[in-house]
């Protein structure tokens, strides 16, 4: 009996993070103007630094305990809108790494296939975190850090940039065909 909730809920998270993953929500793109208008602009030192866990530990001990929750439930706050504005911006640039791949450049479907995967890896990488930062907003005094892994938005940008490059030096538009 205890085996078979286990393996109902195991399979109801993975169909719940394959609905985030996947799931309508995100501004659509059809060229790379539509990128530059309507992406988020995120600020990655700030958001890594209400990850940081010794901001946390000086935080806990500067504030009494109650001023020291509330402060961190903010934090906590910013950091989840942070994680899903980069997981919107990650959608977007998977969008735009398939209509770049829909090209005949076989060095822009290249970096197509790398700004997807990038973007994807970052994708999922948010959707884990969010749980853990959702508890972690509940109980503010626990001590556990935030999973170390690497937001790959530093490469998903770079991806970016090469795609960018190659239109450029195409003289076309990316756009939906």
């Amino acid at each position: 009996m205890a085996q078979t909730l286990t393996v109902l809920f195991v399979s109801s998270l993975v169909l719940f993070l394959v609905w985030r993953l996947v799931r309508p929500g995100v501004p659509r793109i059809q060229n790379l103007n539509d990128w530059e208008t309507k992406k988020y602009e995120i600020d990655l030192a700030g958001f890594l630094l209400l990850l940081d866990k010794t901001e946390e530990e000086y935080l806990r001990r500067s504030l009494p305990p109650a001023e020291f929750c509330i402060y961190q439930r903010r934090r906590l706050r910013l950091a989840i809108r942070c994680l899903g504005m980069v997981g919107k911006n990650a959608m977007m640039l998977m969008r735009l790494g398939q209509l770049a791949k829909s090209k005949a450049d076989p060095e822009l479907m290249k970096d197509a296939e790398e700004l997807i995967y990038a973007a994807l890896r970052l994708r999922v990488n948010s959707l884990l975190v969010q749980p853990y930062l959702g508890l972690k907003w509940l109980f503010p005094g626990w001590t556990m850090s935030v999973p170390t892994f690497a937001l790959p938005y530093e490469e998903l940008l770079s991806c970016l940039t090469r795609v960018r490059q190659h239109q450029q030096l195409g003289n076309g538009v990316l756009t939906l065909s």
